[in-house]
């Protein structure tokens, strides 16, 4: 059976919908403003109000506004000038940077006009002027950049626009039509709190790297000094054991090398209120902002971790654990940090998000010899499971908590204290549990904060 007879592929008739035009938006025309319907009715009256009465200073009154009037449209512009959106070469930001949007205003008349750009922009991007009004005037037949700029208060993928256009000649009696461009994506990274760990990993079996391995190799971490054999450099002799022995003995070394290191971001729930990036120095402060939410502080610390280790030259994966369960191939370098960083900038939490599954989560990284780093705020059973599911597989588990201090259920009866405080109990019960399996759990307190817990899952590996 063909495809154009298949009855799968047949259209049904009882479903369908009518075909709509696509709204286009109207030319850009020259119009007149209310100056010059002002300026004409009040010569017009003056006229009229001369010939009725007889009186000649109502005429001498109106003719001022009559040769101005005259004057300035002696040369109007015909054709209107051209708008349009330039893509820029670099559509990301920092959080706290400038988040812009370039636009491109063509004069093509011998006159000289003044360009007005209003635009608008999502929550999270401040535009400078405070209402989004950019002006700019143009000589004649010149062509003019205009940049709409803000400052990104949140990391993220947020709409800069749209754009609206209009342009004014003749000392304000003539103006263009609303000219409306659809505005830009700009995304914003976001800034990753500072990380520095000096602690090795475990499960190092890659070619060359950082950390300390099993395997012998070229390094100064020493394993054991041995006897002599064939092949031994001479440089590697333990001339104080020879001359104490009479025997030939060698230093023989761990090697070191690189290890995978698989990210795991919670993504169930969000939890507490982002206020974004602090305010710069100089500006006023706003109560909340800067607060950060479960979120924020999750894909901060995800950053943070990735960046560190992919820049050491570890291989670094990230995956989802949430309502789209999306994934990030392991890779590492300068350019696998970046990528992670516009990885982590287009996450998103549903309103109303499906629950995840923990057996496929651990299905994608079950042939991986990984340290597997789960940031979660251990709010739901399923990623208890998941954490719970991994280290009985014994595969190194690192559970970093990311609940902001500040979050805390909203006050709605005189027992929410009371409940709260279950809560909290609750948790730190859950949290001794699951170190009672062998799972190192520890809060983000950004740099050299998982050190201790590094260094303890070293010790279980090699012991």
């Amino acid at each position: 059976m063909t495809l154009a007879g298949d009855p799968a592929l047949s259209l049904r008739t009882d479903n369908a919908r009518p075909v709509r035009r696509a709204e286009t938006e109207p030319p850009v025309t020259w119009r007149r403003t209310m100056a010059l319907t002002r300026a004409v009715a009040l010569v017009a009256v003056c006229l009229l109000a001369a010939v009725a009465v007889g009186r000649v200073d109502l005429v001498v009154l109106a003719a001022p506004f009559a040769i101005g009037t005259a004057l300035l449209l002696q040369r109007r512009p015909v054709r209107p000038p051209e708008a349009r959106l330039v893509a820029l070469d670099d559509e990301t930001c920092a959080e706290g940077a400038t988040a812009a949007a370039s636009i491109v205003v063509a004069n093509p008349e011998p006159v000289p006009i003044t360009t007005l750009v209003t635009a608008t922009a999502d929550p999270w991007i401040a535009l400078h002027t405070g209402k989004g009004d950019f002006a700019e005037a143009l000589g004649p037949g010149v062509a003019r950049e205009m940049r709409v700029a803000g400052r990104a208060r949140r990391w993220g993928g947020h709409h800069l626009g749209p754009v609206h256009v209009r342009s004014i000649a003749c000392g304000g009696l003539l103006e263009t039509t609303v000219q409306r461009l659809p505005g830009t994506t700009v995304w914003v990274l976001p800034v990753p709190d500072w990380f520095d760990s000096a602690e090795s990993l475990p499960f190092a079996d890659g070619v060359t790297g950082v950390h300390r391995s099993r395997r012998g190799g070229d390094s100064g971490e020493l394993a054991e000094v041995r006897l002599y054999q064939p092949g031994d450099r001479l440089r590697r002799i333990d001339w104080r054991t020879s001359m104490r022995t009479r025997d030939l003995y060698v230093n023989a070394t761990l090697s070191e090398r690189d290890t995978d290191v698989t990210l795991i971001l919670d993504l169930q729930v969000e939890a507490g209120v982002s206020g974004g990036v602090a305010p710069a120095e100089g500006e006023p402060a706003v109560p909340g902002e800067g607060t950060p939410s479960v979120a924020d502080l999750t894909v901060r610390a995800a950053g943070a971790v990735a960046s560190h280790y992919a820049l050491q030259g570890d291989r670094v994966a990230c995956i989802e654990f949430g309502a789209r369960g999306r994934r990030m191939r392991a890779g590492a370098g300068r350019r696998h940090a970046a990528a992670t960083l516009r990885w982590l900038a287009s996450i998103e939490i549903p309103n109303d998000p499906l629950p995840p599954s923990p057996e496929m989560v651990r299905r994608q990284i079950a042939g991986q010899r990984s340290l597997n780093v789960v940031f979660t705020p251990l709010l739901t059973d399923r990623a208890l499971q998941l954490i719970a599911g991994l280290a009985r597989a014994g595969r190194p588990v690192l559970c970093v908590d990311t609940p902001p201090p500040h979050v805390a259920p909203p006050a709605r009866t005189h027992w929410t204290p009371y409940a709260e405080r279950l809560w909290r109990l609750s948790r730190a019960n859950t949290i001794m549990e699951l170190r009672d399996l062998g799972v190192a759990v520890e809060p983000w307190q950004g740099s050299a904060s998982l050190d201790n817990v590094l260094a303890e899952l070293n010790r279980r590996r090699y012991r």
